[in-house]
């Protein structure tokens, strides 16, 4: 007969309190999200909301369906990284697109494409290279 104190000397624990569990999940998991700030506050932006993201002057802007103007605080890499690849895009160097903002796209030059986007008041030239336009058809055409 076993007795309680002869119990495996290794524990269970519930999924929900395993820490190793939970940082691997949260890499699969995509936000929902995105904290920016406007002035001096911080304000949640849903991800639903953002129409692009891009870079200048070594600072990143996000612009939401209203045209409106935030400040984030990190750069285009870590944000793809929490970004639902379904739904954005990077552009380039500069720009990640929301797939849902996107109104058309057109040849450019040689091989590029030139995409644009439905803002108001659109000053954004996106171009995407030669070598990443057959990747944004693909993305595009498998929504």
């Amino acid at each position: 007969m076993i007795e309680a104190n002869d119990a495996p000397s290794h524990s269970f624990r519930p999924i929900d309190q395993d820490k190793n569990f939970s940082s691997s999940l949260q890499a699969f998991k995509k936000k929902t999200r995105l904290i920016v700030q406007k002035g001096l506050e911080y304000v949640p932006l849903f991800m639903k909301d953002v129409v692009i993201i891009y870079t200048e002057s070594k600072l990143t802007y996000v612009l939401d369906k209203e045209g409106r103007k935030y400040i984030c605080d990190k750069n285009l890499a870590d944000l793809l990284m929490e970004l639902d690849r379904e739904s954005f895009f990077r552009a380039n160097r500069q720009y990640i697109l929301n797939m849902d903002y996107i109104r058309s796209y057109r040849s450019f030059g040689k091989s590029k494409l030139q995409v644009d986007i439905t803002l108001f008041d659109n000053r954004h030239s996106i171009i995407i290279s030669q070598e990443n336009a057959p990747n944004f058809r693909n993305w595009i055409s498998e929504a």
